[in-house]
This record gives C-alpha cells, sequence and structure tokens, in this order.
C-alpha cells in the first residue's frame, strides 16, 4: 500500500471525518457491524490493523458476510487476485483491508472532488 500517499489523503481537512462515514455506511450497508469505526485513529497501521481484525471476526462469525461487504464497496475479485498476486506476505486479511482503505478513500475523494 502506498502509505504516504494514503496518509496525505487522510489528513487533510475533513477527509478522515469522511473516509470513517463512508467505510461505516459500506459496512452497515451489507450487513455487518460498523461500531468499530467510531474510534478509528488516523496512523494507517493502526486503521489497517483494525479493519483486518474487524474482517477477522466477520470471516469468523459469517463468511458469507464478506462477499456483501466487497460488492457494496465495489471490489472485484480480479483486483482481489491481482492484489493477493503482487503481495505475498499479507494475509488475506490484511490485503482486503488495504482494499477496502484504498477503495474507501477514492470513493471519498470523488465524492468530494465531484459535488458541490
Amino acid at each position: 500500500m502506498e502509505e504516504p500517499d494514503v496518509n496525505n489523503y487522510l489528513w487533510k481537512e475533513d477527509l478522515f471525518e469522511l473516509f470513517k462515514a463512508q467505510l461505516k455506511k459500506d459496512f452497515e450497508s451489507a450487513g455487518a457491524s460498523g461500531d468499530f469505526v467510531n474510534d478509528l485513529p488516523v496512523e494507517l497501521e493502526v486503521l489497517k490493523s483494525t479493519v483486518t481484525a474487524e474482517l477477522v471476526l466477520i470471516l469468523k462469525t459469517n463468511g458469507s458476510l464478506l462477499a456483501s461487504l466487497l460488492y457494496r464497496i465495489d471490489i472485484s475479485e480480479r483486483q482481489l487476485q491481482q492484489y493477493q498476486d503482487k503481495n505475498l506476505s499479507l494475509s488475506f486479511e490484511e490485503i482486503i483491508a488495504e482494499l477496502i482503505i484504498k477503495r474507501i478513500l477514492q470513493k471519498v475523494i470523488l465524492k468530494k472532488t465531484y459535488s458541490g
């Protein structure tokens, strides 16, 4: 994950609050709990580990929920496979967490850029 780029965007203005709101919305819309989002820190490594822990919990309790979550956030199987092939040292949950963070940030930036 390009940490400097992600960190730079998260620190801008109110982008982190928008990021958290979108993350919570997408998790809850997929049927997962979004409560973990309330206390998210801006530090990228802690953010990644928190999202990863939530994904581990989802996979243990309701694995089918993961497909809904990925669909809601708009992460394809192809993207997942390509990212997994490039990041062999990461666990499956860490890969998904990074993709989720990137995609949510992308959504927030696009909305902010193109909204009046």
